[in-house]
């Protein structure tokens, strides 16, 4: 690599983050539902191989998603001129991979940090899907109240985009881990327990349930209850802490030392409350709390990938010529 383009990449890196955090601090601080419908960027402009992947919920929704496969990082060309035409795909290695799929929080779209999440985990080997929920991005209208935590209907999306992505030829079977951060993790931890074509959970400031989320918004976010509502139709009896004692598939979880409102011992009861059997990490970052500019994905970001990747690496079966559980 010439002086001049690793100089040209880390300055590229540096604007990224920083405009990164800027966008991402206005949203990632939500406790209510913010649909986005406007992209900020797209794939292409960080040369990014990717294609768009037609899903429809059962309700007739269309689901804006996109696939990633895993790819070589871009070239020093690529890099210096990326008003080119998109780049093509050449599989790296084997033909199917392990695929990450990562859902949006409560605000915000996959135009955010979604795409750098992409950007570094395709560079290790797994396919990576972005997908927005209905009413946001690019998915069909769909009329909110701003009041709500979440809508049931989201995890009927998340069905929808894990349906379509397993009939990707580069899908490896039995190699699917899903992620999410604060309501987008409450989501995805439901929707690993109880969706088998899903084998593995990654989670950031994960709450317990919404008796004692629901407080510890009020207090810090200065929020009455009547602003932090529930769908009646929604399943909180799924909530983390009541499947974590049946939770089987491997479980990531990442809080800031300092988030307040889902603090580090709700991480350390879900933690806890797993079968001893069932395959776990608890990543603690130093100087970081919920999101925005403190987000302990943002503050720890090479260390998280790198854990995360090899946590998946380590206890996804089919990577080490096994079967799924019964549980996956």
């Amino acid at each position: 690599m010439s002086r001049l383009f690793r100089i040209f990449a880390e300055n590229s890196m540096k604007a990224f983050v920083t405009l990164l955090i800027a966008s991402f601090s206005g949203i990632a601080n939500c406790h209510a539902i913010i649909p986005d419908t406007v992209y900020i960027r797209k794939p292409e402009s960080m040369r990014l191989i990717y294609r768009n992947l037609e899903v429809i919920t059962n309700d007739g929704y269309k689901i804006e998603t996109w696939f990633f496969p895993a790819q070589n990082p871009p070239s020093e060309s690529e890099l210096r001129n990326p008003n080119e035409n998109r780049r093509t795909h050449e599989a790296p290695g084997e033909a199917k991979r392990p695929t990450i799929i990562i859902c949006n929080g409560d605000a915000g779209n996959m135009s955010y940090f979604q795409l750098y999440l992409a950007k570094n985990w395709t560079s290790r080997g797994f396919n990576v899907v972005t997908f927005d929920w209905r009413g946001f991005g690019k998915s069909s209208p769909f009329a909110m109240d701003r009041n709500y935590l979440c809508y049931t209907e989201m995890l009927e999306d998340y069905r929808a985009v894990i349906r379509k992505t397993s009939e990707q030829e580069e899908v490896l079977d039995g190699a699917t881990a899903i992620v999410g951060w604060s309501t987008g993790a409450y989501l995805s931890m439901i929707t690993a327990h109880t969706d088998n074509l899903v084998n593995a959970f990654i989670g950031r400031s994960l709450p317990t349930d919404f008796d004692d989320f629901i407080p510890l918004v009020m207090q810090y976010k200065n929020k009455t209850r009547n602003e932090l509502l529930v769908p009646d139709d929604f399943p909180t009896e799924l909530m983390p802490v009541h499947i974590a004692p049946e939770f089987e598939k491997p479980l990531f979880l990442i809080v800031g030392e300092n988030d307040f409102r889902t603090p580090v011992w709700i991480s350390r009861k879900i933690i806890e409350s797993l079968p001893e059997t069932t395959p776990k990490e608890l990543m603690i970052v130093e100087n970081a709390a919920h999101g925005g500019k403190e987000d302990p994905m943002l503050i720890a970001f090479d260390d998280f990938i790198k854990r995360t990747s090899d946590f998946l690496m380590a206890n996804l079966r089919p990577l080490h010529g096994e079967r799924p559980s019964a549980a996956e």
